[in-house]
């Protein structure tokens, strides 16, 4: 009867197209980021336990050896009549090294059974006519692990794995040939059922590919697929790990486990050549983390039918980090990675992207209206945002945008690194989306640097030039600590809609500052001493106790007692790398070539700043809010609040960082205070105008002819960089822009109007079919734009 409900299940396998819902039919800073590693220690699964841990004997009560038990180890003679004396529960069966022959294989309710080669082992299937090797379901603690197994002609050895409790695992399971059944079934059919069950398949080595999907994972639901528009009832679903997988070359889908209402890990492994995607996840709280995604070679997929890197399709909290994603030679495809129009917030961070085929590197899709059928989700998502922090962009791509955003409010953009030289290739698009945030970036490219479309942006600290950092592919395993590692949803329980996670535990008093919104924990215990205000909380533990907060971005600063231990995302970190909260910016001097000595003043507080960006030595003195020093190829290090108002060297020169970007100190003014320090600015939106709705294609030519006259512009080395905002047709978009030095009109390149205002290092207007254009010094530390223009950065645009 078990043979005939795997038949039954595996003729309703078919699809629709990739481009609709793919459902079974019938059912660091940029600084830091330049130096991540590709595959860091990994997100795990949460409290379940470590699911790959080694199998041990002292686990079981009966331990088999197979062969000793009678079973033929030439793959002569079929092994099932041996094997099913043995499919008991809280019994080990061992597979000395040796060929198995293996016929279908289907048992029900198996609780704590594990069959292992510990040495490894080969499986040839004698497959009777049918395409499932193994079968189980109702699994309830299994483990199979250290087998090769073949797939000779057009024959499957595809494993249905269901899993109703315990941890489950699938293990060092390699497929040697690959599979070109008429039916597509694909590598292996998983369920994890329940809300404590554990499924992990971890070094799958599906490499040789085939015609049908490498693993689907069929949702919780309860009875039939809905129908479109249905929002669906759902069991309790359990959590899904995919750990050092490799998954390629399949015809159909790579890993598709969007439908999966549990959490999912995605940590290591390589994911390439498949068609549609190479991952598609979703469901509540998803993670990606140390994987490598490759499509390189567009033959593997003949059919050509869309294939993205990594496909966050539904869901909501979504997680892609510490990724290498190369996109050289696809074919169609929407991008590297697709924020889905059912997906919720989703956050990418530590990725580096190289296109060099025309496709995006980043396609965040307008989401859609609750409600709608996703089979992973039976609620809206509480946040449909896209964050992105410490991502590069790099590759030959052209005559497109790296990355485009519709309809994302509120998302936030901050130590991103594009440079793409393809032709006519622009760097960001927003489109329709309010309250956005671009900071601390680089963009780099031919065509337009970024392009908002009907959106409000705020911008600040964003440059035209930089080399950015590529992918990496080391092919090394990704460390799995079973979850205590951080990471959306392993080692800590963050009940906030925010992405990373602050406890402070002990004794004593803390303060911490975050570059986003702050939120309770969910696990802290708040009293009416502990405060949140906007981008800072601060509050006291007493007995042990424990206090926890979720944050959005980096953590900026952070003051806390000896007794006070804090740790972000699961780890400890030192309070000594921080600025104080009431001294949140930082200056540090770093010495060149000889001796430098230097003298400074702020308007604010000053104090000696965070031991990870310098040092404080004998030769360095605070008096009050003046500084005065010495570097000889090190770095000094100041904390301070307010602005800085003076800035001198007495003695040769050195490079100065502010909040870590690089300032010309002879363009600090002089006592009163009157220019910007270029510290960096906090985000907040702009003046909230209203904007004109209009669209624009995102192309360099926007029906109004070229910018104009940028090969006239006055040679004016005091002011060498180029900032040109081109307006639309219809309507009138508000600016402002404000940097380190001076800035200037220029007329050769637009016009000067009556609501144009330049004031110091500060620059306003609006542009309604027309064309501003600036000249300016240092670096923009804040750009607000409300409506719908092509903004265009040329840096050093007059430099030989």
């Amino acid at each position: 009867m078990a043979r005939e409900l795997a038949v039954n299940e595996t003729e309703q396998e078919s699809t629709t197209d990739g481009d609709n819902d793919g459902l079974l039919l019938g059912r660091r800073s940029y600084l830091q980021m330049a130096g991540a590693a590709a595959a860091a220690a990994a997100t795990g699964a949460g409290a379940s336990g470590v699911a790959s841990a080694a199998v041990s004997e002292s686990n079981y009560s009966n331990v088999v050896n197979i062969a000793e038990a009678g079973a033929d180890t030439s793959g002569n003679q079929t092994i099932n009549s041996v094997l099913e004396d043995h499919l008991q529960d809280n019994t080990l069966v061992k597979f000395p090294q040796g060929t198995y022959k293996l016929a279908p294989l289907s048992e029900s309710g198996l609780n704590n059974f594990a069959m292992v080669a510990p040495n490894g082992a080969t499986i040839t299937p004698d497959h009777s006519g049918e395409e499932t090797l193994i079968y189980l379901s109702n699994a309830q603690g299994v483990h199979i692990e250290g087998f090769d197994v073949e797939q000779p002609g057009s024959t499957s050895s595809r494993v249905v794995f269901k899993a109703t409790s315990g941890t489950n695992v699938l293990k060092s399971w390699r497929l040697l040939d690959r599979q070109d059944a008429d039916s597509e079934v694909g590598g292996a059919f998983l369920q994890c059922a329940g809300s404590d069950t554990v499924l992990t398949l971890e070094d799958i080595d599906f490499s040789k590919g085939g015609l049908g999907m490498g693993v689907w994972v069929r949702p919780t639901i309860v009875g039939d697929y809905p129908d479109v528009g249905e929002v669906p009832e759902l069991d309790p679903a359990g959590t899904l790990n995919f750990i050092n997988c490799n998954i390629s070359g399949w015809d159909h889908e790579g890993l598709y486990a969007s439908a999966h209402s549990g959490p999912v890990n995605v940590i290591g492994g390589r994911y390439g050549n498949n068609n549609i995607q190479q991952i598609r996840t979703g469901g509540p709280k998803a993670v990606v983390k140390g994987a490598e995604v490759v499509c390189d070679d567009r033959d593997q997929t003949p059919r050509d039918r869309n294939a993205r890197g990594i496909w966050m399709k539904e869901g909501n909290e979504m997680l892609i980090e510490d990724c290498d994603i190369i996109m050289s030679d696809v074919g169609a495809s929407s991008g590297a990675i697709v924020h889905g129009t059912e997906g919720g917030k989703m956050t990418i961070r530590n990725t580096r992207i190289q296109v060099d085929d025309d496709v995006k590197a980043v396609k965040s899709r307008s989401p859609k209206d609750w409600p709608f059928r996703a089979v992973s989700m039976d609620t809206a998502p509480s946040s449909r945002r896209l964050i992105m922090e410490n991502v590069s962009v790099t590759g030959t791509a052209s005559d497109d945008e790296a990355i485009l955003i519709y309809g994302r409010d509120g998302s936030e953009l901050r130590n991103l690194c594009v440079e793409q030289n393809g032709s006519s290739q622009n760097g960001i698009k927003i489109n329709g989306s309010s309250n956005v945030s671009l900071l601390d970036s680089t963009i780099n490219v031919t065509g337009q640097a970024t392009v908002f479309n009907s959106s409000d942006v705020s911008t600040a600290n964003v440059s035209g030039s930089d080399s950015c950092p590529a992918p990496q592919f080391d092919d090394q395993p990704v460390e799995y600590d079973g979850g205590n590692s951080g990471g959306n949803s392993g080692g800590y329980n963050n009940e906030s809609d925010l992405s990373n996670y602050l406890e402070a535990s002990g004794e004593g008093s803390y303060a911490f500052a975050a570059a986003g919104e702050i939120a309770n924990g969910g696990q802290a215990n708040l009293q009416s001493e502990d405060s949140i205000e906007s981008q800072t909380a601060s509050g006291s533990v007493v007995n042990g106790g424990t206090d926890s907060y979720g944050f959005e971005g980096q953590l900026n600063a952070l003051d806390a007692d000896d007794g006070v231990t804090v740790r972000v995302n699961g780890e400890a970190v030192n309070v000594t790398d921080f600025p104080s909260v009431s001294r949140p910016n930082v200056v540090t001097v770093s010495g060149d070539d000889g001796l430098a000595s230097y003298e400074f003043t702020v308007d604010g507080e000053l104090d000696v700043g965070p031991a990870s960006a310098g040092t404080f030595n004998e030769e360095d003195n605070i008096h009050g809010a003046t500084a005065e020093g010495a570097v000889a190829g090190g770095a000094d290090a100041y904390s301070f609040s307010g602005s800085i108002t003076q800035f001198r060297f007495t003695e040769g020169t050195a490079t100065v960082l502010v909040n870590g970007q690089e300032v010309d100190p002879s363009e600090f003014g002089s006592d009163d205070g009157s220019t910007d320090d270029g510290s960096t600015d906090d985000g907040s939106a702009d003046d909230g105008s209203t904007d004109d709705g209009s669209t624009d294609d995102g192309s360099a030519d926007d029906g109004r002819g070229e910018t104009g006259g940028e090969e006239d512009v006055e040679r004016d080395p005091d002011h060498p960089h180029l900032l040109v905002i081109n307006g639309p047709d219809n309507g009138v978009t508000n600016y402002a822009v404000a940097v380190t030095g001076d800035i200037k009109h220029t007329e050769i390149v637009g016009t000067t109007d009556s609501e144009d205002e330049v004031n110091g290092n500060k620059a306003s207007g609006a542009v309604a079919g027309g064309i501003d254009a600036y000249l300016f010094s240092g670096s923009i530390t804040q750009f607000n734009l409300s409506g719908s223009a092509s903004v265009d950065l040329k840096k050093d645009y007059q430099q030989e």
